[in-house]
């Protein structure tokens, strides 16, 4: 049978697997999967509105409407290509799935060409196979996240850094750095691909191509078009330096920074895996690193590179899951060095994996687009306020039932207390009822919509006044989930009795992620079409 084939029925069963459950549930994953969205759904409205004269102008404003978006936060890349999808198919979270199912088909075929290269049929398709479909990898595979994108670019530049080096071809240099850019513009993690590549040339020892224009001109293009956006990025966000290097990088001496990614392999793969993948690498190292030295070089740089970062989560190492797969393989020849034998246990182990997968549940939440739909529906509904950790999802549905863009949502987090994660800082506006109370009636504020669970702490006084005389409670929504973390979980809404007298002058969204605060007048983003 023809690899190409091969690669297509490959492809075929991890796109059905992926897509299981693609239209069901909403978006809420991690926090970070609502922002992605809604980021995704500005760029979409950017290239409708074109406000080419006053690009900042037009951000700047749009935050404040739906205040959601991870614009600067993270690289713009990814929201570009999820906008040309929203306008091609629109504005939904299956649409946002798509995106990533797209970008996760991209990695498994970059990373299979890749294996491929590297080593004997078998391994390049078991490790293909089994690598998307692992649960940890999965659970990304369907949620609106950095992580698939990102992997997907990192495989694709991988791939023709390695052809580069093995037919010395300048198109694969140009390729290479064109998808490093793209990496790097899609996520900060990329980062990987810097350490990737100078550890590996550095292994290789190919001083010949320091001699060459090529390679000097696609590093320093590739520089000017990333250094722009991360230069701007710093400049305006608050705590971006501190996240990456923490107090001088001092946290890299510390035992639990070391050891935090190891100890985090047995999450992504699993114990059988680990084991596998783990014997495979330290046989690799000690019996044939000439043979497997570009895969170990992979992993080592990996680790290096987010030891180095102080900020930690188990997701960001993802990119080192396909070459462990690769070395659980390897270690599976070595149990197993008769051929039949070894078939057959790989075609057990990818049945294993393939079994894991279907049983999978990725968690669900439904409730909020109904409770958002309803209040784009109501009179006075120009201005509302939402409270509680699905914000990012009923913003991103706010928009989706106003196509003319006349509400703007007000958020607890920027306008009543305001946390930073990983305890980089907070901020408490409104203290008082009293203060509370007023905040609603200068905005012009009628409906207010609440999880009846506690987000932050500082709430108290929202609460005092949604549950005094100068509010009617309306009604409530169910959430409905598979998950724990919203089981008995409603919405519940309600109306201000009195008389509204929205301010004519600007008001002020106090930002801790952003140097400066944002300034927004009313008057001229709600209740009419926007922009104007």
């Amino acid at each position: 049978m023809p690899l190409r084939v091969y690669l297509l029925l490959l492809l075929a069963v991890v796109a059905l697997v992926i897509s299981i459950g693609i239209t069901k549930g909403e978006l809420h994953f991690n926090g970070d999967e609502m922002r992605h969205a809604m980021t995704g759904v500005f760029a979409r409205d950017l290239m409708v509105d074109r406000p080419w004269q006053n690009p900042a102008r037009y951000t700047v404003e749009y935050f404040a409407k739906y205040p959601a978006l991870g614009v600067l936060y993270w690289p713009p890349l990814f929201y570009f290509i999820e906008g040309l999808f929203f306008l091609v198919f629109g504005i939904s979270a299956v649409t946002s799935r798509v995106v990533i199912l797209c970008f996760a088909l991209l990695g498994v075929c970059y990373w299979y060409k890749i294996a491929e290269r590297e080593g004997p049929l078998h391994r390049a398709l078991t490790s293909a196979f089994i690598f998307p479909l692992l649960p940890y990898v999965l659970t990304f595979e369907r949620v609106v996240m950095l992580e698939i994108p990102q992997v997907a670019l990192c495989l694709a530049t991988i791939y023709y850094w390695q052809g580069f080096l093995r037919e010395d071809r300048r198109r694969d240099l140009f390729l290479m750095a064109g998808l490093l850019v793209a990496a790097m513009l899609t996520s900060q993690k990329s980062i990987f691909l810097a350490f990737f590549v100078v550890i590996h040339f550095l292994v290789e020892r190919r001083w010949r191509l320091l001699k060459r224009w090529e390679v000097w001109l696609a590093g320093l293009v590739s520089v000017a078009l990333v250094v722009p956006w991360y230069w701007y990025s710093m400049r305006h966000l608050q705590f971006g330096i501190e996240r990456v290097a923490g107090s001088s990088f001092a946290h890299t001496a510390k035992i639990f920074h070391l050891f935090y990614y190891p100890e985090r392999i047995q999450l992504q793969l699993g114990f059988l895996l680990t084991l596998l993948g783990v014997a495979g690498l330290i046989w690799s190292l000690f019996r044939a690193p000439r043979e497997h030295r570009f895969f170990l070089v992979w992993v080592f740089s990996c680790y290096f590179c987010y030891t180095l970062i102080q900020e930690k989560a188990t997701r960001h190492t993802t990119i080192w899951i396909p070459p462990l797969v690769y070395f659980a393989v390897v270690a599976l020849e070595k149990l197993v060095p008769r051929k039949k034998w070894l078939y057959a246990a790989c075609t057990l182990l990818a049945l294993y994996t393939f079994s894991k997968a279907l049983l999978l549940e990725v968690a669900k939440v439904e409730g909020v687009q109904e409770a958002a739909k309803f209040l784009v529906a109501q009179p006075e509904s120009d201005v509302v306020y939402y409270q509680g950790y699905l914000n990012g999802d009923f913003v991103f549905y706010v928009r989706k039932y106003d196509p003319e863009k006349r509400r703007v949502v007000a958020r607890e987090k920027q306008v009543v207390v305001t946390k930073v994660m990983y305890g980089y800082g907070s901020r408490e506006v409104l203290r008082t009822p009293e203060q509370v109370l007023d905040f609603f009636r200068t905005w012009g504020i009628r409906y207010a919509l609440v999880e009846n669970r506690e987000m932050l702490p500082g709430l108290a006084p929202v609460r005092q006044v949604l549950q005094s005389d100068q509010f009617e409670f309306m009604r409530d929504f169910a959430l409905r989930s598979n998950n724990e973390y919203f089981k008995d979980q409603r919405l519940l809404l309600y109306r201000y009795r009195g008389e509204l007298r929205r301010t004519e002058k600007p008001v002020f969204l106090p930002m801790l992620t952003l140097r400066k605060d944002i300034r927004a007048d009313l008057n001229r983003l709600a209740g009419r079409p926007w922009p104007n």
